[in-house]
């Protein structure tokens, strides 16, 4: 299974050409299973300027399997403690949630599928961090 990242919707959504999202239309072909999470939906809708198709994203993305922290607040105790060894490691992750985003993959042993560079430098940190290639 598949944790697609916010960075991989937008440029699906806007029909951009990426390895990642080439991976990922393989991956659909083939059905493959992926997940998102509360927060890259949020993520993906606030990109969406039209209000008519963020209600279709919207309701495409609803009926998708979403993956929430398991362990409650010790999710994003863990989150917080990988953007502070990242910080030690020198390492300046630019988004929190991306923490949170990797901490849920590592939680659940999901690859991530990304197209942010943050996510690469998180992985040299915590090696149970699985990227999707």
């Amino acid at each position: 299974m598949l944790l697609v990242d916010t960075s991989v919707w937008i440029d699906f959504l806007a029909a951009h050409t990426t390895r990642a999202v080439e991976y990922f239309r393989e991956q659909l072909e083939a059905r493959q299973p992926f997940a998102l999470t509360e927060l890259i939906y949020l993520e993906v809708l606030q990109g969406v300027r039209e209000p008519a198709a963020a209600k279709k994203v919207s309701a495409y993305l609803r009926g998708q399997l979403f993956l929430v922290p398991r362990r409650g607040l010790q999710t994003y105790e863990a989150a917080a403690d990988l953007y502070r060894r990242c910080r030690a490691a020198g390492v300046t992750v630019r988004s929190t949630i991306d923490c949170l985003v990797a901490q849920t993959a590592i939680e659940y042993g999901v690859a991530l599928l990304h197209s942010d560079r943050d996510y690469e430098r998180i992985a040299r940190v915590e090696p149970e961090l699985k990227l999707a290639p």
